[in-house]
């Protein structure tokens, strides 16, 4: 794509999208449709967009050859337009342009094009506008009401990027929102402790808020990588919080402060070699001068950096003030985890457990 706007640029005086303009399914003999197509490009070239009209339109050329050309003013207008394409200049110029029926001789599909000469290639909200500038002078055509394919219409393929940065947006709040939804229900349901999706689905959503502010710190818009990068964070963001929320609740330990400690001890060190893995893992990819690979690094360091940080800080902090003081464990699984508990808190408080036991024994 560089290459081409860069020899674009090189070999001609004019800069900008060249989309053709398409007439198909109508009877374009009929002069009313003739009308209709010269006032489809006028709406067209109206458009800010568009400076010029179209520098080559057949039926312009066509009109002017008719009427300057007397032996053929009586023939049919199949007729004229085979001695139209016979001229060397004509056919050289619009053969490309014309799609005949050879059996009736009939216009199947007709086109021209356009210069957007005012549309920044760079500037993805003015290609989006022009998108929906085009595709709305389209839709009030006349013709074109009714039908679910178009008769008139421009098409370049330009279009396909300007749909996906128009339709980015949209698509990926729908995806965040059903992302967290997801996720928040899977902690609901797999979590023993319904409280659990109330630090899940805020803890996610200001992760996620967060990574978009590092992307957007960097440099980096939205494109196809860094969309799929913002759909995969969500999954790989809540890992981060499911491990620290279901070790919480599986702690022995009596009190918020020591159920957090306890989680920190046993489930911290886990949770920090994994991020530190995952970061040492996509370094190699900082030194790579594609802008995909670039792209793929900051949003894993980010995502790394900002799990790790409200996994293993600020989530403890809010559980230490807010999290609720149970334990789901059964007590069959959770006597050994009890008993150690146990020992940790009596050294906590200046206790020997051996001594402790002998006392008791003794009483």
């Amino acid at each position: 794509v560089t290459a081409f706007w860069d020899n674009f640029d090189l070999y001609t005086d004019q800069s900008g999208i060249r989309p053709f303009v398409y007439f198909r399914y109508v009877d374009q003999s009929d002069p009313a449709i003739q009308d209709q197509m010269e006032s489809y490009v006028n709406d067209l070239v109206a458009l800010k967009e568009i400076t010029d009209p179209p520098v080559f339109f057949w039926l312009h050329d066509f009109k002017q050859f008719v009427n300057e050309t007397t032996t053929i003013q009586n023939m049919t207008f199949n007729q004229q337009v085979a001695a139209f394409l016979d001229d060397p200049v004509y056919y050289e110029i619009y053969a490309d342009d014309i799609v005949i029926d050879k059996a009736t001789g009939n216009i199947l599909a007709s086109r021209t094009d356009l210069m957007m000469d005012n549309v920044d290639e760079k500037d993805v909200v003015k290609q989006v506008d022009a998108l929906q500038a085009q595709s709305d002078v389209s839709a009030n055509q006349p013709v074109n009401r009714g039908r679910k394919d178009w008769a008139f219409f421009t098409f370049d393929g330009l279009y396909f990027i300007w749909e996906f940065y128009s339709a980015s947006p949209r698509e990926l709040g729908q995806t965040t929102i059903l992302g967290v939804v997801a996720v928040t229900l899977i902690a609901f349901l797999l979590i023993p402790h319904w409280s659990a999706a109330l630090f899940v689905c805020p803890f996610i959503c200001i992760l996620y808020i967060d990574l978009l502010g590092v992307l957007q710190f960097a440099g980096l818009h939205v494109n196809a990588v860094s969309y799929i990068s913002l759909a995969m964070s969500i999954g790989l963001l809540v890992d981060f919080l499911m491990h620290v929320l279901l070790r919480y609740y599986e702690s022995p330990m009596d009190g918020r402060e020591a159920k957090v400690k306890d989680t920190l001890k046993t489930m911290g060190s886990s949770i920090l070699v994994g991020g530190i893995s995952t970061f040492l893992g996509v370094i190699p990819l900082a030194f790579s001068t594609s802008e995909v690979f670039n792209t793929i690094f900051v949003t894993f360091i980010g995502l790394v950096t900002l799990g790790a940080g409200h996994g293993l800080i600020l989530l403890p902090v809010v559980l230490s003030m807010f999290g609720p003081n149970v334990c789901i464990k059964t007590s069959t699984s959770s006597s050994s985890a009890e008993q150690e508990g146990q020992q940790e808190q009596e050294q906590e408080n200046g206790v020997d457990p051996e001594k402790g036991d002998e006392v008791a024994m003794e009483t």
